[in-house]
């Protein structure tokens, strides 16, 4: 595994860019108060130590998700299938629930296809991020498959909607991710994050190396997995490089699969609550269920 810094010219402004065109264009991640600004009503939690779903045996959007408006995610013997079939589509679905911690596993097979981009992120409602970003042909490096087999893929952290030089980072993995199915995690609590693929560590980060001016993420947050063109011609010119190039409509639809999420959870609960209008997030409670 190598792990490759970002270069730092101009990446703060490119990588701000790149988090305000996955707001914009997936719509989903803007949240419906944000506690940093206001005063928040209560948060769903999950009450147990564990949650589980296995995509392939589900015909229609199971409880606890939810699908974007006017997106399509259609679930099939393959697992939940998210199709970039016309321009401007944007496919995700997010859990119903928050949690404040624990190990998050998602099995997905990434979309093909230059300038699209799939993706599995918790956020929160004080835009805390933790992503792992994939586009279809590698983020354009050539040449294109890799002939070594090495793709890559990045990781990101965003605090408070703001994320410092060194927070993004490129892994070069040895798999084919447009063609099998492997298994991306997040381990997160409060003194660390760890990124896994199919198990293996291939990034670490503990929250006192977090720089001056900045916050770890520590705010309850949820579990959002699809996919959405960052490819668009109408897209801003540095989110469309960083996506490998603008998307050929003529090889149209693009789609992901993921075939199982399974949760081990930190702290179960039933809701969390923000105590009042927050300068840091980690000023919540959570409640047990009665």
């Amino acid at each position: 595994m190598l792990v490759i810094n970002m270069p730092k010219t101009g990446i703060i402004g490119l990588l701000a860019t790149l988090g305000i065109a996955a707001q914009f264009v997936a719509g989903q991640l803007n949240p419906d108060c944000n506690p940093l600004e206001a005063t928040c009503p209560p948060k769903k939690a999950w009450p147990e130590k564990n949650y589980y779903i296995d995509f392939t045996k589900e015909t229609k959007a199971p409880p606890n998700w939810i699908v974007a408006d006017y997106e399509v995610v259609n679930f099939t013997p393959n697992g939940a299938e998210f199709p970039y079939a016309k321009r401007k589509n944007a496919p995700n679905m997010w859990t119903d629930f928050y949690m404040l911690g624990g190990r998050y596993d998602v099995e997905m097979k990434i979309a093909p296809g230059q300038g699209i981009v799939s993706s599995a992120v918790l956020w929160s409602d004080a835009q805390d991020e933790i992503d792992w970003e994939f586009t279809g042909n590698q983020y354009g490096e050539k040449p294109f498959p890799p002939p070594d087999g090495m793709w890559t893929v990045e990781t990101n952290i965003f605090t408070h909607g703001k994320i410092w030089d060194g927070a993004a980072t490129y892994q070069k993995e040895a798999y084919k991710p447009t063609e099998q199915f492997h298994t991306y995690s997040v381990e997160w609590d409060e003194d660390h994050i760890n990124w896994y693929v199919d198990n293996k560590l291939v990034r670490g980060f503990l929250a006192k190396d977090t720089p001056q001016g900045f916050v770890f993420p520590s705010s309850p947050m949820k579990l959002q997995i699809g996919l959405w063109g960052g490819g668009d011609p109408e897209n801003n010119y540095w989110t469309i490089q960083w996506a490998g190039g603008e998307i050929d409509f003529s090889k149209l639809p693009y789609i992901a699969y993921v075939k199982s999420v399974n949760i081990t959870n930190k702290y179960p609960a039933c809701q969390y609550r923000y105590k009042d209008k927050v300068s840091h997030a980690r000023r919540f409670m959570k409640k047990g269920c009665c």
